[in-house]
């Protein structure tokens, strides 16, 4: 099938654009337009024209109705919402919070401890340990390696304060 190109079919007689204003102008001085618009305004009509726009304006007392679209109370109820939900989306989605200690490494801690930022003696640790925790402990079927007890011993004992044995 033959592909057609875009030919047009319309045909325009020839000379026409070139006598087309003589044509319109020939026209319209046949045609019988009325000379006036048919609409008269009163004598005088635009002289005081402001005077009595502005009367008619500042004496109006009648009050204005106001319709809103939308009534104020929604206003407050869509408010809330948004503030509910801009407050649920904080709490839930808020995963790089440190507040929970179960999600902090040990290694995190201790770090932070060796850096030396938790200036905290023995008397202050003690402090923060009640009584029931230390008498849960059972020391006697706690097991510490001999090695680990002799280290800690040789480290954090003088010379002057061993005992000798008998």
């Amino acid at each position: 099938m033959k592909k057609k190109k875009n030919i047009s079919n319309f045909k325009v007689p020839e000379e026409y654009f070139e006598t087309f204003e003589e044509r319109l102008f020939s026209r319209i001085s046949k045609e019988k337009f009325p000379k006036t618009s048919g609409f008269k305004a009163p004598k005088e009509y635009f002289e005081n024209f402001d005077d009595r726009i502005l009367a008619a304006v500042t004496t109006s007392e009648r009050p204005i109705k106001h319709i809103q679209l939308i009534p104020k109370k929604y206003f407050g109820y869509a408010a809330a919402i948004a503030a509910c939900l801009l407050i649920a989306f904080t709490v839930f989605t808020n995963t790089n919070s440190p507040a929970n200690l179960d999600a902090l490494q040990l290694a995190a801690i201790d770090a932070y401890i060796a850096e030396g930022n938790l200036n905290l003696d023995l008397y202050d640790l003690t402090t923060y340990i009640e009584d029931n925790d230390i008498t849960d402990i059972d020391f006697e079927t706690e097991q510490f390696s001999e090695g680990a007890l002799e280290e800690y011993l040789l480290n954090n004992l003088d010379a002057a304060t061993i005992i000798n044995e008998p």
